[in-house]
């Protein structure tokens, strides 16, 4: 019995892994793909040369943005500056949640793979992990570019080279993973509507929403779900490893019950 269940695992685990390759291989293979990079490396590239900083930041720190306004920058600024802009990427990435799994529900081909043999939790799974890789693969580039436009413009560390890189990879992961958060609300949408336009306004809405309502309504809870305020507290030094806590527990919430409920709706649809 031990075993049959320890062959059950392993196959479903295959599946969900060549599921992800296919994925990449086709994600690979697509002029949208190369086209975001481009989008944030040029974006990156000019927010470090130009030193100007946008974005949501609602609760953004007064002494922070009067020092990236009115200083020459050092890199660690322009870690502190691109993380205080990151919110735009979300907008950029949205092409990638298109692609990855919003075209597959326009054309109705996601039929075809379900019909192949996974599961539709593997299929679920499997497309949220695909967008958090991609994601992670373009913040990295997106920080990494910062880092070597500086040093192009002979710019100053501001700090020692084992504080630059653990900041700018914390600050990664959690830019990173805050996407794929808001993402899988917006893959939920998708399988509640089967409308990408949609859940592709839900991406545009959220972080919009979320600092509205946090400075005008002051619901202290929104504080765990505005997810570039937390970054941006991240890169300032303000919000520590130790204090990722509530909103690690938060963001697991968020994505348990995305995956939950997408697999329940998804299990609703006709093959």
């Amino acid at each position: 019995m031990e075993q049959f269940y320890t062959q059950s695992i392993n196959e479903e685990v295959i599946s969900m892994i060549n599921q992800l390759r296919a994925d990449a291989f086709r994600l690979t293979r697509l002029t949208g793909f190369y086209l975001t990079l481009l989008l944030v490396i040029g974006y990156s590239a000019l927010i470090t040369k130009t030193k100007s900083v946008g974005g949501i930041m609602a609760d953004a720190n007064e002494n922070v943005l009067h020092h990236l306004a009115h200083s020459n920058w050092s890199i660690i600024d322009g870690i502190r500056g691109l993380t205080m802009s990151a919110s735009v990427l979300m907008y950029v990435l949205m092409g990638l949640f298109v692609i990855i799994i919003g075209y597959e529900f326009s054309q109705q081909t996601y039929k075809n793979t379900l019909i192949s043999g996974i599961s539709r939790f593997q299929f679920i799974l499997a497309k949220y992990v695909m967008l958090l890789l991609t994601i992670l693969v373009n913040i990295t580039i997106y920080f990494l570019t910062v880092i070597v436009t500086s040093l192009v413009l002979n710019r100053k560390l501001g700090t020692s080279w084992g504080h630059l890189l653990q900041t700018a990879s914390i600050t990664t992961v959690t830019v990173a993973f805050f996407i794929s958060i808001v993402f899988s609300i917006a893959i939920l949408i998708l399988m509640l509507t089967s409308s990408v336009i949609i859940s592709s306004i839900f991406i545009v809405i959220f972080p919009l929403a979320i600092s509205m309502f946090h400075v005008d309504a002051n619901w202290n809870w929104l504080t765990y779900v505005d997810f570039f305020g937390a970054s941006n507290k991240v890169a300032m030094g303000t919000l520590s490893p130790s204090q990722f806590g509530p909103y690690i527990l938060t963001c697991g919430i968020i994505l348990v019950i995305c995956i939950g409920f997408s697999l329940l709706a998804i299990q609703e649809k006709e093959l």
